[in-house]
Order: structure tokens, then sequence, then C-alpha cells
């Protein structure tokens, strides 16, 4: 099974990037191949809403030519693909914002109105960490990434969220454990 984690915290030595990692240690400790892809370090363009995408069949389709074309092709090939990110107003980063509105072209309108997702079979799973309750604070983006994978007729695993207790340590045992947990969830579906 292949794993992508999409690092979607701005900060080197994040409590995102920590929990995300516990969560990959624990994949590839049940022979996951895990792929870690730090967006902190790519060129992310937004998407312009020009839709060329969706009529190229064959590929991504996407007309901007950035780093986000590198992490679909990644995601083509992987099992499970996670999303993950600190929570800004709500919401994940931007840049991660920018790749979740980009998979948008793995969508494809051909005329006859067979449309149909170039993923087909991945699963998605979210991983975020906040400074206040998670479950207040990062259900906006649970649902987010729970629509995404609805929309592509794709499974969704659900999240596992760390909040931050201001103490400089995420990884907490707790924290720990419920990464080792979520990653078992996974792992039994792949």
């Amino acid at each position: 099974m292949k794993v992508l984690i999409i690092l979607g915290n701005t900060r080197e030595k994040s409590n995102t990037e920590a929990v995300a990692r516990l969560f990959g240690d624990e994949l590839s400790n049940r022979g996951a191949k895990v792929v870690y892809t730090s967006l902190r370090d790519k060129q992310v363009q937004t998407c312009v809403g020009c839709y060329v995408c969706h009529g190229v069949y064959d590929s991504f389709g996407c007309v901007i030519d950035d780093d986000v074309k590198a992490i679909a092709d990644i995601a083509l090939t992987s099992d499970l693909i996670v999303l993950t990110s600190p929570i800004y107003s709500w919401m994940p980063t931007p840049p991660l914002k920018a790749v979740m509105d980009r998979f948008y072209a793995f969508t494809k309108y051909p005329e006859d109105g067979s449309a149909f997702n170039m993923l087909r079979n991945q699963k998605f799973a979210m991983i975020a960490t906040s400074g206040d309750v998670c479950e207040r604070n990062c259900d906006l983006f649970d649902e987010a990434v729970r629509r995404m994978a609805e929309f592509g007729k794709l499974s969704y695993l659900g999240y596992l969220a760390a909040q931050d207790q201001g103490d400089g340590n995420i990884a907490r045992n707790e924290v720990v454990s419920d990464a080792h947990t979520f990653a078992e969830k996974c792992a039994s579906v792949l």
C-alpha cells in the first residue's frame, strides 16, 4: 500500500508535521510505503477556473505549470491521500487549500456526458492541529475533505486531530496513541 501525506504546514518543525510523522511511521511499520510531500518548499498556485483540465481525459490536465502536477502524479498511484494542516481561521493553510482546489482537475467531463474522476480507488484522510478544541475548530476542514471525497465517489476515512496545549510538546502520550490508532484504522481498510 502507498500513502501520500501532504504536509500543509508552513512552519518547519510544526505540531502538524510531528503528528503526521507519528501517523506515517506507524503505517510504515505496518508495511506501507509512505511518501511525504511538504508544501512549504513547493510552488503552488491557486486554481484560475479556466476548466481546461476537464477536457484533458488522459492526464491531470492542469495548464498551470507548478509543483501541483508532480503531487497529482503521486496521488494517482497512492492508495491513501492524507491532507494535513494546522487550522488557521477554521480552515487549512492557503497552500493546502490551493492543492485541494486544484485536485478538481482530476474530474473529467467528456462531451458524451460520461463524467469521471481519474482518482478511482484512493481513500482520503485528514490530520489537523489546533490551538482550540478540535471538534469545534477543525470541523470545516473535515467537512471540506469529506465533500471532496464524496464528490469524487471516494472513501473518506475520517480525521486525526490534536490540540496544542501551548507547552511545545504535541507528541504527548495520548496524541501518540491516537496517531497509532488512526493509522491502524486506515491500514485495516487499505
